[in-house]
């Protein structure tokens, strides 16, 4: 057992290293309020398509993978939910739980995370996965965020958002948390400058509930403005085909050869819709449809595959192969730095060894 840690603890550090240099234009993120219930949206930015969307079940007991010297913080998932991985099952870059909460993370070349202390820590994407296991809403991702120690030196931003529409931008900067939420939290999108800074910039533009104006390129403060106009047209435009507008406003703030995958969370009802770079037909699967016990057989789809419409009854078993050509594709990317072969399969390892604890929801 304690080599299997010390292990997993090298391959967590080697994971943190090789994800630095994803460039600071990557990622879009905002909340839209219509009649039907709030809608998540994530436009993923980046050179590799390649991932699974993964059925995570309730009740499967981790432990975090941390630096050599620091505390895992140690759980038993209490939600399912679907995620969307890049760099293995267990790592999401964002996803939506079975409570209506959803939670993405964008890149934030300021990001300074605060030193762990005595606090029990985790790794940033391991950090969405503990949160979409354990809370039902965003005063939970808040409240762990001051608890535990979140870092890594990948840099990183969080949006999180629940089925009352609440949403938590969650910051490390100088070496502290800096949260927002209702009153202090405006305007909930997010794209890769810090928030104070986004919001600065909207404020000097008329766009957002003035004259109409959308800042034109790729750039994070432009595509800020730009989700935050869409969205604003969306909202008070009523709520006649809400999914199919916000997917518009994706697509206005989208990158050429850039943005692979546009997701659109349903918070409410539990459904997601995506398309991808190699596939524009929109496809949805339906989290409240799905047996989310760990007793279970484990799902995922292929992000890379054909088909269109409800994908639900499409999802097929989930294996430790698939896992690790995903994460091999996710290595791909230009600018990042391939680890270890050894280091790489046991990362595709890790979920087989989460024990089934047959705990019941708690909903």
């Amino acid at each position: 057992m304690r080599s299997t840690l010390v292990r997993f603890t090298i391959v967590c550090s080697v994971l943190a290293l090789v994800l630095t240099d994803i460039p600071t234009d990557a990622c879009t993120s905002f909340l839209v309020k219509v009649s039907s219930g709030p809608l998540m949206a994530k436009n993923y930015d980046w050179d590799v398509a390649d991932g699974l969307l993964v059925v995570n079940p309730r009740g499967l007991a981790k432990t975090a993978l941390v630096a050599d010297g620091e505390k895992p913080v140690r759980w038993t998932s209490r939600y399912g939910s679907l995620t969307f991985n890049q760099y293995g099952r267990e790592f999401p870059t964002g996803g939506m739980n079975e409570a209506g909460l959803a939670m993405e993370v964008l890149w934030l070349s300021e990001t300074d995370y605060p030193e762990p202390g005595d606090r029990q820590s985790i790794r940033t994407l391991q950090w969405v996965q503990y949160c979409l296991d354990s809370f039902r809403s965003v005063s939970g991702v808040v409240a762990s965020a001051s608890e535990l120690a979140v870092g890594g030196t990948a840099t990183l931003h969080f949006l999180a958002c629940d089925p009352t529409g609440n949403c938590a931008v969650i910051e490390f900067l100088e070496g502290k948390l800096v949260s927002r939420s209702e009153r202090t939290l405006p305007l909930p999108a997010l794209t890769n400058n810090t928030y104070n800074e986004s919001l600065d910039y909207l404020n000097r533009t008329l766009g957002y509930g003035g004259d109409p104006v959308s800042p034109e390129g790729p750039g994070s403060l432009a595509r800020y403005a730009r989700a935050a106009n869409g969205a604003h047209a969306v909202r008070s435009g009523g709520g006649d085909q809400p999914v199919d507008k916000t997917f518009a406003v994706l697509a206005d703030v989208a990158q050429p050869d850039r943005t692979q995958w546009s997701i659109i969370y349903e918070l409410q009802e539990g459904r997601v819709h995506f398309r991808t770079s190699g596939n524009k037909e929109v496809r949805t699967v339906d989290l409240s449809k799905l047996d989310l016990d760990c007793t279970a057989e484990p799902l995922i789809l292929d992000l890379m595959s054909e088909g269109s419409g409800d994908m639900t009854s499409k999802l097929e078993p989930y294996n430790a192969e698939a896992n690790l050509r995903t994460i091999r594709a996710g290595y791909s990317a230009k600018k990042v730095t391939t680890p270890s072969t050894e280091t790489i399969e046991t990362m595709a390892g890790y979920p087989d060894g989460l024990l089934c604890t047959f705990a019941t929801n708690e909903n």
